[in-house]
């Protein structure tokens, strides 16, 4: 397959991606001791993050929406009082069906909270105090491509007090026995959607059937560092200046995978999601695997492979882009012969 870039057009996405996780109404495991009996108090962790933005500046998304992720995954989170910034401890909080945070907390004290999701093995994180009202977070050892949505902390307020961002202060009164964070999050990487179809001439004569889709960068691994400032007007307290490191090496990442194949159709596409970090946009490239079979539903050709250089994505933090594909074959003349290997997609 090649990529014709002129036919690729960038177009609003209002939906937001469920690839990974921010949230649930429930809770449960986390923080123990070695004796593996809970430490402190069982406090509820409920998460909410926005939509991807689109790539269209007339419609970004607004407001706040929970998220439960759909598999076992992990939140690093620090949770300080003053005199904890000399050494900031992460702690690992980890989803299976429901969240559970153990954290050994006082009444009448006001804990400052930051954090990140999904915390993974290789990863990483360091956060200091850069001013009075402002800390800086450095992710470490991120996948440069991910089918995971990434993101970060970026306030912390009681629901009936209005969810709000830049304000990562959470209280807890005295004689409250209500333990419950409400966490604010937004996105740390961009993110495409591959609609994919095939061409109608094509499909009166073969059937594609989709059996895996994969991105390769020329990046190792990402590191993010994040300048979070605290404000009381509600204004995301990210900084614009988000810095991504990138590490020799190249990445590889499957985004999708099927066992029997996907049919690609004429009108309905198959849809297929990752998230990249946005220094990515102008180096990322398409390899797909796919059967070939003729109208009687004889496979005539299994385990072809094609690899299309994207063009440049031009994408940003938390914006999604989304790509419509098209296969669109280059020999139909000869029937009885084998399709040739990598046909144009446009």
């Amino acid at each position: 397959m090649s990529i014709n870039k002129k036919y690729i057009s960038i177009l609003s996405v209002a939906t937001a991606m469920l690839l990974s996780a921010c949230s649930s109404d429930n809770s449960e495991v986390q923080t123990v001791s070695a004796d593996a009996k809970p430490v402190g108090e069982d406090i509820l962790v409920m998460a909410y993050a926005p939509p991807f933005a689109s790539a269209d500046p007339t419609d970004d998304p607004e407001g706040f929406s929970p998220y439960t992720p759909d598999k076992t995954t992990s939140m690093g989170i620090y949770m300080l009082l003053p005199a904890d910034w000399a050494s900031p401890k992460e702690e690992k909080l980890t989803y299976t069906n429901k969240w559970h945070a153990y954290f050994d907390v006082t009444p009448d004290k006001t804990y400052t909270v930051y954090g990140y999701m999904p915390k993974t093995g290789e990863m990483s994180s360091t956060l200091t105090k850069s001013a009075t009202d402002a800390a800086t977070l450095t992710i470490s050892n991120i996948k440069p491509i991910t089918t995971d949505d990434i993101c970060i902390i970026t306030g912390v307020k009681e629901a009936d007090e209005g969810l709000k961002e830049g304000q990562f202060s959470w209280y807890w009164p005295v004689g409250d026995d209500n333990y419950k964070i409400h966490i604010l999050m937004d996105h740390l990487y961009a993110a495409a959607l591959f609609s994919m179809k095939i061409d109608a001439e094509y499909a009166e004569l073969r059937t594609i059937k989709l059996k895996t889709m994969k991105l390769k960068t020329n990046t190792g691994s990402i590191d993010a560092t994040i300048s979070l400032t605290h404000n009381t007007t509600g204004a995301s307290p990210v900084s614009d200046d988000v810095t991504y490191s990138a590490s020799d090496g190249n990445s590889t990442a499957e985004i999708f995978n099927s066992e029997e194949g996907v049919a690609l159709d004429v009108t309905t596409p198959v849809e297929i999601s990752a998230c990249f970090a946005p220094t990515l946009s102008e180096s990322l490239t398409m390899v797909t695997t796919y059967d070939v079979y003729d109208r009687k539903g004889n496979l005539i050709r299994k385990g072809c492979s094609a690899t299309n250089k994207l063009p440049n994505l031009e994408a940003v933090r938390a914006q999604q882009v989304q790509l419509n594909l098209t296969v669109n074959p280059t020999y139909l003349n000869v029937l009885s012969d084998y399709d040739l290997d990598n046909p144009t997609v446009k």
